[in-house]
């Protein structure tokens, strides 16, 4: 026999009994766990093609019920895509984590006037689901909210996981005073419940407002609504104001559109868009120690974290925070979410962030649909950013490990 022959035998036999050595360390194929890819898919959950009778979408917000069931909520805008015009509250309920969408419901009709800004909130103690909203006067063209807008802050919930709803209460007398006098927005994104130390139960969501002097919005107020009692009442707790500059008419920090996540150890990370301040960042954050009746100090800009002007939302999943907002600094473009693994203090740069589409996007809103899962609600679009709203579900597997430092050369230029 040709010794290359038997060359070839040897190696043969070698990988046999190797293979075979394996299979029986291994056992039978049957016995192992399937490997699985990892998880992303999406959907279009309000499009006005196919939801008749309103002519465009915004605003997203999503909460997942003690049941288990995920709700998400939209502005349903009659008749154009502005911001002031007839809108509704309406909503779509999933009983099987976000695969399938029951049918279109209102939950609050606008009747000609803007009824929007949906924050919702899930008391897991109780199991009844709250949800903030904001009123104003509404108009027949796109224009926005005459300046100061009458906008006025109300409260419904549900007690059958999101099949009816109560009436409206207006909550201006508990969480409305009198020199926030134009622009009140709650929300829009999820509110929260806390969990840990002396304030465990504790429901709290943001509002943005401001404050008009007569002839000018003089002062910007970023600010948490808590409630001790499941929503039955509600105060202001802690509020960062910054006045306008009288000399240029400029905010050195506006923050607005504030999102709230329960770190590990209970404090609460409040992040917030950055809405035309002179400080360098397109998103800005703070922190809450008492259970959200203070802040530990005033917002403040993030410079790394580039977003454009627009709302976002964050989550804890596991070991990490997560922030879904578009990752293009200049326009509402690519829809990306950036992971922080330390509470907060710093996060994922563009390009180690986890890109959803690089599609025109806007608005967000998170919900934890099980400990490794998540489900993205966003606004999202082929031509517009108000094209529709989708939903996506992923999991820490797609979001992928924590990637180690980039490799740097040293300088080893004289002088």
């Amino acid at each position: 026999m040709p010794s290359r022959v038997r060359a070839r035998l040897r190696a043969a036999l070698v990988a046999a009994v190797a293979t075979t050595a394996t299979a029986a360390t291994l056992g039978p194929a049957e016995s192992q766990p399937a490997r699985t890819a990892p998880l992303f898919e999406q959907q279009v959950l309000f499009k006005a093609s196919q939801d008749p009778g309103y002519a465009c979408f915004r605003i997203p917000a999503i909460v997942k019920t003690k049941d288990g069931t995920l709700l998400a909520f939209a502005e349903g805008r009659v008749l154009n895509c502005g911001d002031s015009a007839d809108i509704d509250i309406v909503l779509k309920r999933s009983t099987d984590g976000g695969r399938t969408w029951g049918p279109l419901q209102v939950v609050n009709e606008g009747n000609g006037d803007t009824h929007g800004n949906p924050a919702p909130i899930v008391d897991h103690e109780t199991g009844r689901i709250l949800l903030a909203e904001t009123y104003n006067t509404g108009r027949t063209d796109s224009g926005s909210c005459s300046v100061p807008c009458d906008r006025t802050p109300h409260l419904q919930y549900s007690d059958d996981d999101g099949r009816t709803w109560s009436q409206p209460r207006d909550l201006s007398p508990q969480i409305l005073p009198a020199d926030w006098n134009s622009w009140y927005a709650t929300g829009p994104v999820h509110g929260i419940q806390l969990t840990k130390g002396k304030h465990a139960g504790r429901l709290v969501f943001g509002v943005n407002t401001e404050t008009w002097d007569g002839s000018r919005v003089s002062a910007n107020h970023a600010a948490l609504i808590v409630s001790d009692d499941g929503g039955d009442n509600w105060r202001v707790g802690a509020t960062d104001s910054w006045p306008i500059s009288a000399a240029d008419g400029t905010f050195r920090q506006k923050p607005s559109e504030v999102t709230l996540t329960e770190r590990a150890d209970g404090r609460i990370l409040i992040s917030g868009r950055e809405q035309d301040g002179t400080d360098l960042g397109h998103r800005s954050q703070t922190y809450s120690s008492d259970g959200g009746d203070s802040f530990t100090g005033p917002f403040r800009d993030q410079p790394d974290l580039y977003t454009p002007q627009v709302q976002g939302a964050t989550l804890r999943l596991g070991n990490r925070i997560l922030l879904s907002a578009p990752g293009d600094p200049d326009r509402r473009r690519t829809m990306m979410i950036r992971s922080s693994y330390d509470s907060g203090e710093t996060w994922e740069s563009v390009d180690r962030g986890k890109v959803v589409t690089t599609d025109w996007s806007g608005y967000s809103d998170m919900a934890e649909i099980d400990a490794s899962t998540v489900g993205l609600m966003y606004e999202g679009g082929a031509v517009d950013a108000r094209d529709e709203i989708r939903f996506a579900r992923f999991d820490e597997d797609w979001l992928g490990p924590r990637r180690g430092p980039d490799p740097t050369t040293p300088d080893l230029a004289i002088g």
